[in-house]
């Protein structure tokens, strides 16, 4: 019930999240840009679907480290880019925990405790439609660090929003 009502809290406060974001170099918001910079092979400087969901293959790859296919929550939360020593540092490690419980629950579409390889790859899909606001099919900087989800249920977790 406690994840359930986290959920809500979170998908209530994404919106808000998006707008209240900030150009002012953070931590979480470089380690976030070095993120879309791995992902984004374009020279354009956006990315396109193609190019996030392979990036979230390759994330869903590492995170299941027992090669079973599928990713439970004990995997989830164990992988991290860096953020988790970016909460550690802002004292926001309760915060960061439920982000990461958050995100795990939006992404286990079935609710079984597992994220399966095909549940990851919808959510990809899903997440990269949400974040692309102008609708062209390509993920601009600026859209993956305002209105992609990791981004936004770390940021409220980090910043406290």
């Amino acid at each position: 019930m406690r994840i359930l009502t986290a959920t809500c809290a979170l998908l209530l406060a994404l919106p808000s999240a998006g707008l209240a974001q900030s150009d002012a170099p953070t931590p979480g918001r470089e380690l976030a840009e070095l993120i879309y910079g791995s992902i984004e092979g374009n020279p354009t400087g956006a990315a396109d679907m193609g190019e996030f969901v392979n990036f979230g293959q390759d994330i869903f790859v590492s995170l299941d480290s027992n090669e079973d296919g599928s990713v439970d929550l004990i995997e989830f939360t164990e992988w991290d880019f860096g953020f988790n020593f970016i909460a550690e540092d802002e004292g926001q490690e309760r915060a960061y925990e439920t982000a990461q419980k958050v995100l795990f629950a939006i992404w286990d579409h079935d609710g079984d405790g597992e994220i399966g390889r095909q549940e990851y790859h919808k959510s990809m899909v899903w997440d990269f439609r949400r974040a692309d606001t102008d609708d062209d099919a390509f993920l601009a900087r600026n859209e993956f660090l305002s209105g992609y989800v990791v981004n936004l249920a770390y940021r409220a977790a980090l910043t406290g929003l």
